[in-house]
């Protein structure tokens, strides 16, 4: 065998033993004695409306058949999906389970240990790593698997972002409803107060007029009197001229008595019909008095009204708001892993086997490629 071609032999050996067989042997040692047990806890949910009648279509899937009548809120669905690797959950997990130390734990391996010494924001990446969380518009399913270096860890945050998640939608469900009833209440104070200034201003108005109601207490009275008394004074008339056709002297007692009642009763009625036109100090008309005492009535009413369809509106209010239309159906609740799910450790040795062996025939290859152009 030639020098040349026996140099070349020794390098391609020697390149393939660092390139291929030493990460073999790293990866063999670190994935069998090194590598931390990943215990994975997985639930799987659905959001669903328990006010939806619409019939359960093929996107809906077995979230409508959990649900009897309700449907999958697709939107609502893939915003849990969402908010799980969120930072927004980030920070509520580590308020509520301290996420952070458990998976800064000195038992777990040095390559998989999180710093804890390191900001929130650079968990975020590491968590997204630990947690996967998909959205089946299919079936209209979710789905979300939580990685740990052991069972009560894994469970313990599985369990709490389902908490998490149903306040959540919780929170998203009542937001509109807590609006609307602090609308409702403002609405309603609003309505009262306005009831109790008109009530103010009728009392004050009762009190300058010296008249209780004017329709009832003297324009009633006086109108029903001029009533009378314009029957009285036909009455009287008709007797008269019945009289004066019998050819009657007209200056005979019985005529002279009728003409002074049917004057008289002629004077009562212009008074009567004068004190309408007048107010009780003889200062303001009277129709006055009672129009503008019942446009106060007219607006006491309306704001009557006003209290009493704002009051229904806020008790429909409440009772929208207490109803809970938006939950979560963790059909599939966590549960303790029983064994490791990963490492994978012969796939992830195959792996980097397979990796490092393209890695060193690429670089075989192209050093051969240039060797011939050189």
């Amino acid at each position: 065998m030639l020098p040349g071609v026996r140099r070349r032999s020794y390098a391609a050996l020697i390149s393939f033993a660092i390139c291929v067989i030493l990460p073999v042997i790293v990866a063999s040692v670190y994935y069998v004695f090194i590598a931390s047990n990943e215990y994975v806890s997985e639930f799987r949910f659905a959001v669903t409306d328990s006010n939806a009648t619409s019939t359960p279509s093929a996107a809906s899937g077995l979230a409508a058949l959990l649900g009897g009548s309700t449907v999958a809120n697709t939107s609502q669905n893939y915003l849990v999906a969402d908010y799980l690797t969120s930072r927004e959950a980030v920070d509520q997990l580590e308020a509520k389970i301290d996420i952070k130390n458990l998976y800064s734990k000195p038992t777990v391996d040095w390559w998989s240990r999180f710093d804890a010494s390191k900001p929130i924001e650079k968990f975020l990446p590491y968590w997204q790593k630990m947690i996967t969380a998909n959205y089946d518009q299919v079936t209209g399913l979710a789905t979300a698997q939580i990685r740990a270096f052991s069972p009560q860890d894994a469970y313990l945050i599985a369990s709490a972002l389902v908490g998490l998640a149903e306040k959540l939608v919780n929170d998203i469900a009542t937001r509109p409803q807590k609006d609307a009833v602090r609308y409702a209440e403002n609405e309603v104070r609003r309505a009262e107060d306005r009831l109790k200034e008109i009530r103010a201003e009728m009392t004050k108005y009762r009190n300058t007029r010296s008249v209780i109601d004017p329709n009832s207490s003297v324009v009633v009275s006086n109108v029903t009197l001029a009533q009378n008394l314009r029957a009285s004074l036909i009455q009287l008339q008709t007797e008269l001229g019945s009289l004066l056709q019998q050819n009657i002297n007209a200056t005979s007692p019985t005529i002279q008595v009728l003409q002074s009642r049917i004057n008289a009763t002629k004077a009562q009625l212009t008074g009567v019909e004068a004190q309408i036109s007048k107010s009780t100090d003889g200062n303001q008309a009277l129709s006055k008095v009672v129009g503008e005492y019942e446009q106060l009535d007219l607006e006491r009413q309306f704001a009557q009204n006003m209290v009493t369809s704002t009051m229904q509106t806020l008790e429909q209010a409440r009772a929208t708001a207490a109803a809970q239309h938006l939950y979560i159906t963790p059909y599939v609740r966590p549960s303790m892993p029983q064994s490791a799910t990963y490492p994978k450790r012969l796939a992830s040795i195959a792996m980097v086997a397979l990796t490092s062996f393209l890695i060193w025939i690429f670089g075989v290859l192209l050093l051969r490629s240039i060797r011939e152009h050189v």
